[in-house]
């Protein structure tokens, strides 16, 4: 597993939401200590990292974040991670595929601070029902480097979405902040609000269908 040095910069320097018992930004330390509560969840997640090398993705992120629960809405948050069923793991293949070929070489290291999202959860923070991460298709990342401005992060991300997103169905979100939201399940695009009348991107997309 790749060894993210700037993890303890990114937790102090970044604020992606309200107020929250967690850091955004998930911990190898953190993660042990959850994993080992439960036997089964330690043997899960061995199996969970063995796909992920077996379809060379396996050192796009630390695996553990893709387990992370969003901790932008405090009340909701039950348990530091979850994980995914394993029915849908290989859905995140492609997107992190799109994460390592063009999003990573554009902007430097990410982090993720939302990935799959269960029922209980997308229905506490008022999400979509159809929404990408319930499929566990997509993440919402955060640059590695805190110089990575927002509009400098605008100008990156619409320019590798308008160049390679058709080709690779790709969803793209831009939140407040420097939060951002990657999937491989549609070319679309939208802002802050959810919608496409708010995608900062000068060349948005063709369709004009609500994020998920």
């Amino acid at each position: 597993m790749r060894i993210f040095a700037r993890t303890a910069a990114i937790a102090l320097t970044l604020v992606v939401g309200c107020a929250s018992p967690l850091p955004p930004i998930a911990t190898e330390r953190e993660f042990t200590r959850w994993a080992a509560a439960d036997e089964a969840r330690g043997a899960s997640f061995a199996r969970f990292e063995e796909m992920l090398r077996r379809e060379g993705v396996g050192d796009v992120l630390p695996a553990y974040d893709l387990w992370i629960v969003d901790r932008l809405e405090a009340r909701c948050v039950q348990a530091p991670f979850v994980a995914p069923p394993e029915e849908q793991w290989p859905n995140i293949v492609a997107t992190l595929r799109f994460i390592r070929d063009h999003v990573e070489p554009a902007i430097g290291e990410v982090r993720a601070v939302s990935a799959f999202r269960d029922e209980a959860f997308n229905t506490c923070i008022g999400g979509a029902p159809g929404s990408a991460h319930r499929q566990f298709i997509a993440v919402d990342l955060v640059p590695a480097d805190p110089l990575v401005t927002r509009a400098r992060l605008i100008e990156i991300l619409c320019a590798v979405h308008t160049r390679e997103g058709p080709a690779f169905d790709v969803g793209l979100g831009i939140y407040s902040r420097r939060r951002f939201h990657i999937d491989t399940r549609g070319y679309r695009g939208w802002g802050a609000n959810h919608r496409a009348t708010s995608f900062p991107c000068s060349a948005e997309p063709p369709s004009r269908r609500e994020a998920p």
